[in-house]
């Protein structure tokens, strides 16, 4: 059965699988510093499930302004010498994330990763039923897969790291340059994250998610053509161990676009905002 599909329709079905399962991935481990996907002798595992309430404002034209609901997430992180798989999603920032470890000596990692970083959407918005009338017409933009270097220096309690990835699920073939700044800091029995990110995005990328080409044009909708763009992104996260095995979690995640993906016909506003409490059970 498998034979008749193609790598990219492959991917696209694990990257689907993935955003709608309740399975998402590890966020400290890709931005904060402590990091903990490190080579391993032979296979180890972690895991541990999650339940939580979430907030978010969309920046897509016609979708509602606000979206809420219910978010259930199993978290499991394998690792097998230098190879590991993170999946998370009990931090706002958390992705599926494959990875080699190539260095990882000094305070210094340079690791081969792979992660989905845009979800896709076409006339229905996200996750909706029916077609949203001032999205009508457009072409479906697809979930993306990209594959790169990511190198990262770790100082105690701080965590600089720079990804550059290039997509290989042939959604939109254009890369992206991805830089992170996070902080761990402990207040009595509170555990606070802090991270700031700068990340660019190429021109095949900007113009497959937020152009319009010539076929798409309506009297509502213009051609548009964007250039490179990028986004600035501040997420605070917050830990209190309530008895041994759960973890109150809170956290909150602001991201600004570039005037080049926010001047897009279908992008209702520059910005978007997430928030999310919730409760974790670590084993």
């Amino acid at each position: 059965m498998l034979k008749g599909l193609s790598i990219k329709t492959l991917l696209k079905l694990f990257c689907l699988t993935i955003l709608l399962s309740p399975i998402i991935t590890h966020a400290s481990n890709r931005l904060y510093a402590d990091n903990d996907l490190e080579p391993t002798q032979g296979f180890a595992w972690d895991w541990s499930f999650g339940a939580g309430i979430y907030i978010q404002d969309s920046y897509l034209l016609g979708t509602d302004s606000t979206e809420n609901g219910l978010d259930l997430n199993l978290n499991i992180a394998l690792s097998y010498n230098n190879f590991y798989l993170d999946i998370d999603n009990s931090q706002l920032s958390g992705t599926l994330i494959l990875g080699y470890s190539v260095i990882d000596k000094y305070d210094w990692g340079l690791d081969i990763i792979g992660s989905n970083l845009q979800s896709g959407f076409d006339e229905r918005g996200i996750y909706t039923n029916g077609v949203i009338s001032e999205l009508e017409g457009i072409t479906p933009r697809e979930y993306d897969f990209d594959a790169g270097v990511r190198l990262s220096r770790s100082f105690k309690d701080t965590q600089l790291s720079f990804e550059l990835l290039n997509d290989i699920s042939g959604a939109h073939g254009g890369w992206i340059f991805n830089s992170y700044l996070s902080h761990i800091g402990i207040w009595k029995n509170w555990e606070f994250r802090t991270v700031a990110g700068l990340n660019f995005y190429s021109e095949k990328f900007t113009q497959y998610y937020y152009g319009i080409t010539s076929d798409e044009v309506s009297s509502e909708r213009p051609l548009y053509r964007p250039s490179n763009g990028y986004s600035v992104l501040i997420e605070f996260h917050a830990e209190y161990p309530i008895t041994e095995n759960w973890v109150f979690m809170g956290g909150i995640l602001s991201t600004k676009f570039s005037n080049s993906i926010g001047d897009s016909p279908i992008i209702s506003q520059s910005y978007q905002h997430k928030a999310k409490v919730g409760v974790r059970y670590v084993f």
